[in-house]
């Protein structure tokens, strides 16, 4: 489940035109999504509010081993009232978040500059991070991010760390530079997305990307390189993705498939490879939607309905087969996304597993009243009696 301010970040992405899949860093979002999500420790309780049409508050209480909390505040340039919701009313798949539906990048045509501040406060550890994002043209940004460590003792200086992105993006192309403060790292991420930007597009996405750092203190060099495909099943608009990560410095190879079997279901393959060590390791992973009682009689009705419709269409590309219309978004295509968007979800589960590591993740997310509920656990079956590796229970609330 997305914290607070990481929902209202991404309300800022969405009024403000940015697509924050069209970089590299987002390449595995889907399989980290439903592989490698996070259980929640211990007990959690945030209570958010949006103040004005331009700033909101949240304050956080957690319980484990001790009581901390944090208060975040957050600004805006922009009104966001065209997509925040508060969590009474706020579709789950905006909260809980599993496959990457994924779309060719448009033309920005947002004037504006905005900008986005954002702080937030630990007690009793005082420990404080921080958030800058200003619009500097329709095609890019600058993004910097810190953290301060307070002063512990006298032997311990408190420590910031501050990084540095400036990002850019077309249709085509999307670029990052990256400065961080800790070991002086540099670094660079690039993406190209290969097809023409056109409506057409949307039914297939093929892009390639690669990522260079270099710490200059320690003269310590990372890359990698990787491919995402993402595309629609024609038939019945599905859609699923495929990716191809490589690290050639560690000789990791990573690729993941992940399809969206029905407006309800999402399963995800991934496959590591070393080529040094020859360790091997393959993780599954589903996530599954349960729908609201109101929304499943529109649901059928709507299946039934347009189940003629979709045999005609078959019919006639069968008949009629111009690569063009082939290569273009179906109905079905458009039918599945906007199902996918406007189901009403009562709420999911997600269940990963590491053959190698031999362990199993299992996280229930839904919605009570007006509050978010995220509860789950991790264990291991190595040995014939599972062991507990985590568990705990998140409540959220925002108004």
């Amino acid at each position: 489940m997305l914290n607070y301010m990481e929902y209202i970040q991404k309300c800022f992405y969405i009024s403000t035109l940015w697509n924050r899949d069209n970089s590299y860093e987002s390449f595995l979002a889907t399989s980290r999504q439903v592989l490698d999500f996070p259980i929640p420790s211990g007990f959690s309780m945030t209570v958010s509010s949006k103040n004005t049409e331009n700033s909101f508050t949240s304050i956080s209480i957690s319980q484990l081993g001790e009581l901390a909390g944090s208060l975040s505040y957050m600004y805006s340039s922009v009104d966001l009232a065209s997509a925040y919701n508060d969590t009474a009313s706020v579709s789950l798949q905006s909260m809980f978040e599993g496959y990457r539906l994924l779309s060719s990048p448009r033309i920005s045509n947002y004037s504006q500059r905005p900008t986005l501040l954002y702080g937030k406060m630990y007690f009793p550890s005082q420990f404080l991070e921080g958030m800058f994002i200003k619009r500097l043209s329709e095609n890019s940004q600058l993004l910097i991010k810190f953290i301060n460590t307070p002063k512990l003792n006298k032997l311990y200086n408190s420590t910031t760390i501050m990084n540095i992105c400036y990002q850019r993006q077309t249709p085509k192309s999307a670029q990052e530079y990256v400065f961080s403060t800790n070991e002086a790292l540099f670094g660079l991420r690039y993406i190209y997305n290969l097809g023409a930007p056109t409506p057409a597009a949307d039914a297939s996405l093929f892009s390639v990307g690669c990522e260079l750092w270099c710490a200059a203190q320690s003269l310590a060099p990372g890359m990698s390189t990787g491919l995402r495909y993402s595309t629609h099943l024609t038939s019945s608009g599905k859609p699923l993705t495929m990716t191809l990560v490589i690290n050639p410095l560690l000789g990791s190879i990573e690729s993941t498939y992940a399809i969206k079997t029905s407006v309800l279901s999402t399963f995800v393959s991934k496959y590591n490879f070393n080529v040094y060590s020859y360790e091997s390791d393959l993780s599954l992973g589903c996530h599954l939607w349960r729908l609201s009682d109101e929304n499943k009689s529109v649901t059928d009705e709507r299946f039934n309905r347009l189940k003629t419709e979709q045999q005609q269409e078959l019919v006639d590309n069968f008949m009629h087969i111009d690569p063009a219309h082939m290569l273009s978004e179906t109905n079905s295509t458009r039918l599945f996304i906007s199902q996918h968007q406007t189901s009403d979800f009562s709420s999911s589960l997600k269940c990963a597993t590491s053959l190698n590591k031999q362990q199993i993740s299992l996280l229930w997310e839904g919605r009570f009243k007006d509050w978010l509920l995220s509860t789950g656990v991790k264990f291991d079956y190595k040995d014939m009696n599972p062991r507990s590796l985590g568990y705990g229970l998140e409540l959220q609330f925002s108004s």
